[in-house]
C-alpha cells in the first residue's frame, strides 16, 4: 500500500468523483516479459506483483460521477473506455466505491484498451439483472471498428451459441459537437486529439477526450490541436496521456505532458490539478512521482522571481521537454541560482501527479 499525495481542492457543479479504473497502456503492468525473466530486473514490474502496488495498471479507464446540486437523486455514472481489463478492475472498484448503474460509455477511440471489454457489459444487461441496456457513445469511426471487433453486440441476428449477449444502445457522436448521454442528459464536450498516424501517406488518428462539467479527459494524444485546447481551457482537473519520459509517435510523453499543462495554465481560470494516465512500466511511481513533485516546486519557485508580465513560455529559460526526453528522469536545463527562494503555489503551475489505478478524486461545490 501507498499513501497518495495531498490534492488541491477541486470544484464542479455536476461532478462529484472521478476514479481511475485503469492509469496503464494496453499491455498493461507488470509486463509477462519482466516477471517471468531470469535476467530482467524490472522495478517496477517487480513492485507491481505485490498487493496494493501503485505500479500495478491495467488498461486506462475512468469513472465519472456526478449530479445536479439540487437534485442529488439525478446521481449518474459515466464510464469513459472499456478496454481489456475492464471488468476485473470493476469487480475491484465497483464495490469498494458503491458503483453499480451504468449510465453511458464514453469511447475515446477504437483501440483494443479501450473496447475490448465492451463484451463485459453484459454482465449489467442479462436478464435486466443490473439495467435493462447500456448507452454508448462513440464516433462512425470507432463504430466501424466495434462493428468488424463485435459485430453481435451491434447486430444481436448475428449471435451464435447460446446468444446471451449484452444489450447496448448505440449513439453515433459528431466530433466537433456537444452532446447530452444518459438519463438526466448530462453535457459532454467531445476534444479531438491527434494519437498516431494511419497508412502510407501518414494520415493522423483522430482521438477523443472529454470535457465533462470541470474535467478534461485527454488520455490517447501526441499532440492536442489549438482548437481542443481552446475546449479544455477553464477546466479544474485534467486527465493527460504521459506514456513515458521519450517521444513516441501516438503519445506524449511525461515532459509533454507537463508542457501541455504549462501552456493551459497561463489562460484565464487555469487548471488546479493535473493527472497522469496511460504509463508503461517504465515508469516507476515513486521515483517518478518524487522527480516531478521537486520539478513542479522548482518551476514555481522560478515564476516567483518573475515579473507578472511574462511570455506565455515563461518556463523555457529553465524547462525543455524536448531536451528532457533525452534522459530517463526530470530535470532543470541548468541549476539556475533563481531557484533558490521558498516556493509558493504559483497559479501558472498547477499541481500534476501520476495517477494510480482505484485512485478517487472528490469534487466540492
Amino acid at each position: 500500500m501507498i499513501d497518495l499525495p495531498d490534492l488541491p481542492d477541486v470544484k464542479g457543479e455536476w461532478l462529484e468523483e472521478l476514479i481511475f479504473l485503469g492509469t496503464g497502456t494496453s499491455a498493461q503492468v507488470p509486463s509477462i516479459d519482466c516477471i517471468t525473466s531470469s535476467l530482467k530486473q524490472c522495478k517496477t514490474c517487480t513492485d507491481a506483483m505485490n498487493t496494493g502496488s501503485p505500479n500495478r495498471r491495467g488498461c486506462t479507464s475512468a469513472v465519472v460521477v456526478g449530479a445536479p446540486r439540487d437534485r442529488p437523486q439525478e446521481r449518474s455514472t459515466i464510464l469513459i473506455d472499456c478496454g481489456k481489463s475492464f471488468y476485473s478492475s470493476a469487480i475491484e472498484q465497483f464495490p469498494k466505491y458503491g458503483l453499480r448503474r451504468i449510465d453511458a460509455v464514453l469511447l475515446t477511440h477504437g483501440h483494443a484498451d479501450a473496447i475490448l471489454g465492451l463484451d463485459d457489459l453484459r454482465s449489467w444487461t442479462m436478464q435486466g439483472c443490473v439495467q435493462n441496456h447500456v448507452d454508448i457513445y462513440l464516433t462512425q469511426e470507432c463504430m466501424q471498428t466495434v462493428q468488424g471487433t463485435f459485430p453481435y453486440l451491434v447486430d444481436t441476428r448475428l449471435v451464435t451459441g447460446g446468444g446471451d449477449v449484452g444489450t447496448l444502445r448505440w449513439h453515433i457522436i459528431n466530433a466537433q459537437s456537444p452532446f447530452s448521454v444518459g438519463r438526466h442528459n448530462i453535457s459532454v464536450t467531445p476534444l479531438p486529439v491527434e494519437h498516431g498516424f494511419i497508412g502510407p501517406e501518414r494520415r493522423p488518428f483522430e482521438c477523443l477526450g472529454f470535457r465533462i462539467d470541470s474535467l478534461s479527459y485527454v488520455s490517447d494524444c501526441h499532440r492536442i490541436p489549438p482548437a481542443t485546447y481552446d475546449r479544455m481551457a477553464g477546466s479544474q482537473v485534467v486527465v493527460l496521456d504521459a506514456l513515458n519520459m521519450y517521444r513516441h509517435p501516438s503519445h506524449f510523453s511525461i515532459p509533454q505532458a507537463i508542457t501541455a499543462m504549462l501552456k493551459l495554465a497561463v489562460r484565464p481560470n487555469p487548471p488546479v490539478l493535473a493527472l497522469f494516465v496511460d504509463m508503461t512500466h517504465r515508469i516507476e511511481y515513486r521515483t517518478t512521482e518524487a522527480q516531478l513533485q521537486k520539478l513542479i516546486e522548482a518551476l514555481r519557485t522560478f515564476r516567483t522571481t518573475l515579473p507578472a508580465d511574462v511570455p506565455e513560455n515563461w518556463w523555457a529559460e529553465i524547462w525543455d521537454a524536448d531536451a528532457n526526453e533525452k534522459f530517463s528522469e526530470l530535470h532543470l536545463r541548468h541549476d539556475n541560482a533563481k531557484v533558490s527562494c521558498t516556493p509558493y503555489p504559483a497559479r501558472e503551475v498547477p499541481g500534476m501527479h501520476l495517477a494510480i489505478d482505484g485512485q478517487r478524486i472528490k469534487f466540492g461545490q
